[in-house]
């Protein structure tokens, strides 16, 4: 299992209802939080991995992680704010998004039990995100082609900036081996 590329259709498709006697939710989970951690991520929906499945996980640890399955939003707080976002799907591409501070869902967990409550803050925004994901909305889609265009050519500029670093790191390194080269002779 992999990141699909952001131009897979599946990102546009609303998923179809995970079906527990059909799928190990244990394994797939195991296998999102793995891909989620070694990615730097807080959350993954299985369409960024090309699975057509109502589900996703998220958390900052593998320990911390939650595995979310067929969701439902049974309402939003009043108060909203705009932060930062980014995706799995579109490195290096951050975008300020509008949500609500709160959400109130419902869900079941890898071995199908009922879960839910009220998330707030960090956790709400994460949850809507990847809900967002189940239905086949990215998060390009909730901002103006402008704002999208000026988080692309920062991206550029950051990946222009990872380049030249790595390029560095790579010139320092085949001086300090040349010059524990000439130390030796």
């Amino acid at each position: 299992m992999k990141l699909v590329s952001n131009k897979d259709e599946i990102l546009a498709t609303g998923l179809e209802p995970f079906d527990f006697e059909s799928v190990d939710a244990v394994d797939i989970k195991k296998s999102l939080v793995d891909i989620m951690i070694k990615h730097k991520g807080v959350g993954l929906s299985a369409n960024q991995v090309g699975l057509n499945y109502r589900c996703f996980v998220m958390g900052e640890s593998k320990e911390a992680a939650i595995m979310v399955i067929n969701p439902e939003i049974h309402g939003y707080g009043e108060e909203q704010d705009c932060e930062v976002e980014g995706c799995l799907s579109f490195p290096d591409v951050f975008v300020k998004i509008t949500r609500p501070t709160s959400v109130q869902a419902k869900w079941y967990d890898e071995h199908g039990e009922e879960q839910g409550g009220i998330l707030e803050g960090y956790g709400a925004r994460v949850f809507m995100h990847e809900f967002d994901h189940l239905n086949g909305v990215v998060y390009r889609d909730k901002v103006s082609r402008l704002k999208w265009e000026r988080a692309l050519k920062k991206r550029d500029k950051i990946q222009k900036q990872r380049k030249q670093m790595v390029d560095y790191m790579h010139k320092a390194q085949a001086a300090i081996n040349q010059a524990q080269s000439a130390q030796k002779d």
